[in-house]
């Protein structure tokens, strides 16, 4: 007698082979068996006719770090069939916490009510594990932390005594459980770390047996040599890559990402062990400083606030984000301030210019476009959020249907209540699993449902390091989706964007229902994933 018998469904195993009909038995937190249907019993039963039966989704690109600790039920993300998450990504780890890393995540946590009152990795973790959140969580550490806690925001090159002291950080927090290193080398202070700083970090991650996953330097006009540089640091670092939300940014550059995943390609077969994720939308999400250029960005909070109120530097700044070079992709001026639209806005005046473009913001105050955008900026003490839309879906399929492409949201755990649901989110956060399988599995048939599954669970867990994860198999983790491919689909918009997806019809964690019939049982059975470090 089993704990629980998933019968009667399709099972698709995670593996990319054919779905077949299986029962799916689970003891304890463990997958006990696979059948054929009718000959196992258990003690609950889950009927699954006429559905498909997986392993639990694999988010291999979250920023979730806080919010799971605002939220630990998870619910955007459970409730579309993830089980694991993967945070510490583009750079930004939740530590160490220490000198200017702890003042910006104070920032950062205290609107989602969190209170920061860890330091290092392991307390962290400690912290995370024991506020029990329904899904399982592992992390990266970020460059940028690291760099922030050794030399605060300057755009200087470190000493070798600060080189040291972040190399030191950097495996205390692998021996502490991190999987790795993350770079996110658009935004300050990543921006300022040359290739020679990235290698000589991601070698002493590699040493220990971890990986580096990038936002790369540049996703428009310096694509191609962000992607030259992601290799050339795995190469020299001897360490696996993830390139994070591969995509090309900008009208002008649309079709670049086929010259990029030749690039891939070519490494690969070279011995270069280079990869990469993808969320299913054609925008992306991040602050809206990052119109800013990298010089107007160094150091401080408080310094950046100055510079952009000093006018002639404010003049040169707004000058510099209006027109690309060969070294710098102007975001806005690429495809316009009228498809940069406002999200995040704190201030209570702000607010209804939540989910409107900048160009309509800009009319209404009887602004120039980029004057506009650098009020907010100020006033919103660098906190405002913007969605992008800069991206063509011809792309987003190209580098979707590539082999080496896992499916990431670059999300966070979001709830449409609580302080998570203060103002407008990308979709992404709600929809990225479920919009694939209706999408561009059932509706554009781009990707086979095996594959596509493939790219959420066991092509994830190889890329990260999981072993007993991301597959259903006798001796495996019991984490569970079954889904309706019929009707599964996200509902979230960039116009209604806290809205749970449909056709979820169960999701196991560890052993554990925590979603039947798409509703959240409350259950909170996740783990914090800790890597154990392999010296090489």
């Amino acid at each position: 007698m089993h704990n629980i018998l998933i019968k009667d469904g399709t099972l698709v195993d995670g593996t990319g082979s054919p779905g077949v009909p299986r029962d799916v038995a689970i003891d304890g937190a463990k997958i006990a068996g696979i059948f054929k249907h009718s000959e196992a019993k258990a003690s609950m039963t889950i009927d699954a006719k006429g559905l498909v039966v997986c392993p639990g989704f694999i988010d291999i690109h979250s920023h979730s770090e806080i919010h799971l600790l605002a939220n630990p039920l998870a619910e955007s993300k459970v409730r579309q069939g993830v089980t694991t998450e993967l945070v510490g990504n583009c750079g930004g780890s939740s530590a160490p916490a220490i000198g200017e890393v702890r003042t910006s995540l104070m920032d950062y946590s205290t609107p989602l009510c969190v209170k920061v009152d860890w330091t290092s990795m392991d307390e962290y973790l400690l912290r995370l594990a024991d506020i029990r959140p329904s899904v399982n969580v592992a992390t990266l550490v970020g460059a940028s932390t690291l760099r922030t806690a050794v030399m605060g925001g300057t755009s200087s090159r470190p000493t070798a005594a600060q080189m040291t002291q972040m190399k030191e950080l950097l495996v205390e927090a692998m021996l502490h459980g991190a999987y790795g290193l993350s770079s996110g080398l658009i935004y300050a202070p990543g921006c300022f770390a040359t290739t020679d700083e990235i290698v000589e970090l991601a070698s002493a991650s590699a040493a220990l047996g971890g990986f580096y996953a990038s936002h790369i330097r540049g996703e428009g006009i310096t694509l191609v040599k962000a992607v030259e540089e992601a290799i050339t640091i795995g190469r020299r670092a001897r360490t696996r890559v993830q390139i994070s939300h591969h995509k090309a940014c900008g009208r002008r550059f649309w079709g670049t990402v086929s010259k990029t995943l030749k690039m891939i390609e070519d490494a690969q077969a070279a011995g270069v062990d280079v990869a990469f994720d993808v969320y299913p939308y054609t925008a992306s999400c991040t602050s809206l400083d990052t119109v800013l250029p990298p010089w107007a960005r160094e150091g401080s909070k408080e310094d950046v606030i100055a510079r952009l109120n000093d006018a002639a530097t404010r003049e040169r700044a707004k000058k510099e984000m209006e027109t690309s070079s060969d070294e710098w992709e102007a975001i806005a001026a690429e495809d316009g301030w009228e498809n940069v639209y406002l999200i995040g806005l704190a201030k209570e005046h702000n607010r209804r210019f939540e989910n409107r473009p900048m160009s309509k913001v800009a009319e209404e105050l009887g602004k120039d476009p980029g004057d506009a955008a650098l009020d907010l900026i100020v006033d919103e003490d660098l906190m405002a959020g913007a969605i992008f839309h800069e991206i063509s879906e011809d792309d987003v399929i190209r580098v979707m249907s590539h082999p080496l492409g896992s499916i990431g949201s670059d999300g966070e755990a979001e709830a449409p209540y609580g302080p998570t649901s203060d103002c407008a989110t990308h979709p992404r956060a709600y929809g990225t699993f479920p919009r694939v399988l209706a999408r561009y599995v059932r509706e554009k048939k781009i990707l086979s449902l095996e594959d596509a599954i493939r790219k959420m669970t066991s092509l994830p867990a190889d890329r990260i390091g999981f072993r007993d994860r991301g597959r259903i198999a006798p001796g495996m983790a019991a984490d569970v989706v079954v889904f309706d491919p019929e009707k599964v689909r996200d509902t979230a918009t960039f116009e209604d964007s806290h809205r749970f997806p449909d056709g979820i019809k169960c999701v196991v964690v560890n052993g554990l229902v925590t979603v039947m019939d798409g509703e959240h049982t409350r259950e909170r059975a996740g783990q914090v994933l800790r890597h154990r470090p392999s010296v090489s």
